[in-house]
């Protein structure tokens, strides 16, 4: 399945069965872009958890490695939701460089958002007071952003769904005579 093309093609109403929350207001499919981006790259941000590298290399994912290079990273928390809070602060899973204050390690690695969004006025108060990447991105560069996950435990009723252009929870695998079958598109 493209991803992008999900993201960004079609509003298709998203295949959730995850769970759906009544009072969680939904937000109004985005207009046309007026003014582009203040930024020159694209940035798109995948997440494999629970994947460990080396499994990922020996898989050799053509299309996954069509967006950049792959970097052995270790996540600051092991479990999900705080782990993508990190990231969704700017965070980046980081190299466990050795003999280097992480204070340091947080700084040099939080200016090269420069690089990969080809934007030169990214500092880390940027963020302030929100810390928050896609509000930084949404309302400091003037980005869409989206969201699509996979686990419930990160759907639309929690805090990370904010300043998501849209949010979308893909259903899991359903089960049918004990065997996992992929839900059907929509």
């Amino acid at each position: 399945m493209n991803v992008l093309k999900r993201i960004f093609g079609s509003r298709a109403t998203p295949r959730s069965t995850a769970p759906t929350v009544d009072d969680v207001p939904q937000k109004p499919p985005t207009s046309a872009r007026v003014t582009p981006p203040r930024a020159r790259n694209n940035y798109v941000v995948v997440v494999l958890d629970s994947c460990r590298y080396d499994s990922l290399v020996a898989a050799a994912p053509k299309t996954l490695l069509k967006l950049g290079e792959v970097q052995r990273r270790w996540s600051y928390v092991s479990w999900t939701a705080p782990s993508h809070y990190n990231l969704l602060m700017g965070l980046l899973p980081h190299a466990s460089p050795s003999h280097v204050y992480a204070s340091e390690y947080y700084k040099q690695d939080f200016l090269k958002y420069r690089e990969r969004l080809g934007a030169d006025d990214v500092e880390f108060k940027s963020l302030v007071p929100r810390l928050f990447l896609p509000s930084f991105l949404k309302h400091g560069l003037g980005y869409r952003t989206h969201a699509m996950v996979s686990l419930p435990v990160l759907n639309p009723a929690t805090l990370l769904n904010t300043d998501f252009d849209s949010f979308h929870v893909d259903a899991p695998p359903q089960r049918h005579g004990g065997h996992a079958q992929p839900a059907p598109l929509q």
